[in-house]
């Protein structure tokens, strides 16, 4: 019988990934949750096999119906920056889905988390430490979890938000980093690794996985975007210092 996996966030930018993954493979049921079954994303993964289940990390008793009689589950929390309370809103959503998947009795959790920046750096940064803390949460109460950590995505090059068009025609690549090197994945390509760790259980049960597709600088990132777009020409943001005198 194939094991139900029940993915969280299967319309956005990871879980969806994770579900075409999953649905390509036998082994393996999809379910979905999401806020609204009508939408074009939502039916398009129930077209393709995936069950779909309406649902809310604001609802408890939504996320324990959508994780009822499933195997394992994606987790991926959303945080809501337009609100002055995202922080302690994802950790309280963080919570709750964890505390559903252990009502459950779900046996394998995959969750998207990122790096405790207050803890290893001794600064904050809110957009982390809210996942770093939902992660830890999960560890305490002793759920069967395996983190996974997302880079920057390549995919981003897509958004306007992150490539701007100048004046003199050129583009800015918006991450003020200079020369050190980062990560980055095609987040298209991670839902396989996603999927070959719920294959793998045992092997995978209790770790952290970093996901990395290269490591490069943001100068060697344009370079080879406008070697490859050219006529275009891609730079990166200039970092420009501030200093504050008392």
């Amino acid at each position: 019988m194939a094991k139900i996996i029940t993915v969280f966030g299967a319309t956005g930018a990871q879980g969806g990934p994770v579900a075409n993954a999953l649905l390509a493979d036998p082994e393996f049921k999809v379910r979905i949750v999401t806020r609204s079954a009508s939408s074009a994303k939502a039916k398009a993964l129930q077209e393709r096999g995936a069950e779909v289940v309406e649902g809310s990390f604001d609802d408890p008793f939504s996320l324990v119906r959508a994780l009822q009689g499933a195997h394992g589950t994606f987790v991926m929390t959303q945080y809501f920056i337009e609100r002055p309370d995202f922080y302690q809103l994802e950790i309280q959503q963080g919570k709750a889905v964890a505390d559903a998947a252990q009502a459950a009795g779900v046996e394998h959790v995959v969750f998207s988390s990122l790096d405790a920046v207050q803890k290893t750096m001794g600064f904050p940064c809110l957009l982390y430490d809210s996942k770093a803390h939902v992660e830890e949460y999960m560890k305490t109460i002793g759920l069967p979890v395996t983190v996974v950590k997302y880079p920057l995505y390549y995919e981003s090059y897509l958004s306007l938000r992150l490539v701007k068009k100048l004046e003199d025609d050129t583009y800015e690549i918006g991450y003020a980093i200079e020369g050190a090197a980062m990560h980055a994945v095609s987040v298209a390509d991670m839902g396989f690794a996603v999927r070959e760790i719920f294959k793998n259980r045992a092997e995978w049960l209790g770790r952290t996985v970093g996901f990395s597709g290269g490591k490069h600088t943001i100068q060697q990132h344009a370079d080879i975007l406008s070697k490859h777009l050219a006529p275009n020409v891609f730079k990166p943001t200039k970092v420009t210092p501030t200093m504050t005198v008392s």
